[in-house]
C-alpha cells in the first residue's frame, strides 16, 4: 500500500479506520494507538504487520507489543500502561460501528471513495481504481 500511496503523493490520502476481529488484533491495536501518543503510531502500525507471526496467536501479546515499543523507539512502560488503562476503547468501539456501517465484515478492508475492494488484492488493482476515481474527481471539477 506504501509504494501505492507514494505513486499518488499529493492527490490521495489514506485514513485508517482499524477494524478489530479478535480480543488479541484489539490489544495490538490499542497498543498502535497508545504508540501514537508518542507519535509512533505509522511505524508501530508497519511493525505489528512485519511481525503479525510473532502475536497474533497469544492469548496476552502484552509483553511482545512492549518488546516491539523497544524497537520503535517509545517507552514500553508508558505504552503497556496505556494499553492497561483501556482509554483506546472508544476509539476502537466508534471504528469498528463504523466500519460495521459500510458493510465491512473482514480484514483488509480498503475503500477508495465509495468503491469498496475486500480483501489482500494486487497492487494493480488499487493503482487502476485510483486512477479511475481521481479521473472521475477531475471530470466532475470540470
Amino acid at each position: 500500500m506504501e509504494r501505492v500511496l507514494a505513486r499518488f503523493e499529493g492527490d490521495v490520502q489514506l485514513v485508517l479506520y482499524p477494524f478489530t476481529l479478535n480480543p488479541t488484533s484489539e490489544v495490538a491495536t490499542q497498543a498502535a494507538l497508545c504508540a501514537g501518543e508518542q507519535g509512533k503510531f505509522w511505524e508501530f502500525h508497519r511493525l505489528l504487520y512485519a511481525r503479525q507471526e510473532q502475536w497474533r496467536r497469544l492469548p496476552n501479546p502484552r509483553q511482545r507489543l512492549e518488546e516491539f515499543a523497544g524497537v520503535v523507539g517509545i517507552d514500553p512502560a508508558a505504552l503497556d500502561d496505556c494499553v492497561r488503562s483501556g482509554r483506546m476503547q472508544k476509539l476502537i468501539d466508534a471504528d469498528k460501528a463504523l466500519g460495521r456501517s459500510l458493510g465491512v465484515r473482514s480484514t483488509p478492508t480498503v475503500f477508495v471513495n465509495e468503491k469498496r475492494i475486500v480483501g489482500a488484492q494486487p497492487e494493480g488493482d488499487f493503482v487502476r481504481t485510483i486512477r479511475q476515481e481521481l479521473d472521475r474527481a477531475r471530470r466532475q471539477a470540470q
